[in-house]
């Protein structure tokens, strides 16, 4: 009997640790045993955690969020007729891209021949070397003629016809040598969008007229109605006398002298305004 005694304390002290043991397990939670930190790869020894089910690097919630398509992403400047001259872009969203798709670097393999605003880095609807003098531009590059830059203007002492666009104007020196008829009054200088030095170009008189006006009158442009409304702005209407020796109502602009309204190929009057 007395030998059988060491065996039953040896089996009692067996079952307590046992059982001390299981409480230890069952008090064990996801909590600050491992800095309460959740997730794949946040060990817990093995032990059962309550049924706590951690989340799969696959799908996080962070995935599932708004963050991910808010309604900046829907807005209409994603949508802007530059990216309708991208290839494809009817079909795939994902050629519909923000600022950052272009540099004046990339401009030919980004926005293929067309050009790259320098302001928004951005593909325009503009192609490469197709703007004739006095005609909008982004960039340099689409100006047809070499010897052109694009070149931001004012009128009446404000951006014209904004902050983003600018005019194919010709390089020139501060006197205006070389500046063809009608573009005959120098703008000393300038700013290009695509940077570069400052410099002179052969241009117009900015107080008193537009390039919109200009090429309206030299493109023979009418205003039936006999309105300034009816012409582009820095553009009047008046009563000029067309090739056809009769007079109608057509868009002129203000001048100071001839070679303000004249061409290399003709001259014309200057009565206070072209034509006149």
């Amino acid at each position: 009997m007395e030998e059988r005694i060491p065996s039953a304390r040896f089996t009692l002290a067996l079952v307590l640790l046992v059982l001390s043991s299981g409480c230890a397990f069952e008090t064990q939670t996801a909590g600050a045993g491992n800095g309460d930190l959740y997730g794949y790869g946040v060990g817990d020894g093995g032990v059962g955690d309550g049924g706590f089910d951690t989340i799969t690097p696959d799908m996080t919630t962070s995935d599932m969020t708004t963050s991910d398509l808010t309604t900046s992403d829907l807005t209409t400047s994603d949508l802007t007729t530059s990216d309708l001259t991208k290839p494809d872009a009817s079909n795939s969203i994902g050629v519909i891209v923000g600022e950052g798709q272009c540099t004046p670097g990339t401009e030919r393999s980004s926005c293929p021949g067309t050009s790259c605003d320098p302001m928004t880095l951005t593909c325009t609807t503009l192609a490469l070397a197709s703007r004739a003098t006095c005609e909008t531009c982004f960039t340099d590059s689409n100006c047809a003629d070499p010897e052109h830059r694009c070149v931001w203007m004012t009128y009446y002492g404000k951006p014209f016809p904004d902050e983003t666009m600018g005019f194919c104007l010709r390089v020139t020196d501060e006197r205006g040598t070389g500046c063809p008829p009608p573009f005959v009054v120098p703008l000393v200088n300038r700013e290009s969008p695509s940077g570069g030095k400052t410099q002179s170009y052969c241009g117009i008189h900015e107080k008193l007229t537009t390039c919109f006006a200009l090429r309206a009158f030299h493109d023979g442009r009418t205003c039936p109605s006999g309105r300034d409304d009816e012409c582009p702005a820095g553009g009047l209407c008046r009563g000029l006398v067309t090739q056809g020796q009769k007079t109608e109502y057509a868009c002129t602009y203000a001048c100071v002298d001839v070679p303000e309204c004249s061409t290399m190929a003709a001259k014309v009057n200057c009565a206070g305004f072209c034509g006149g």
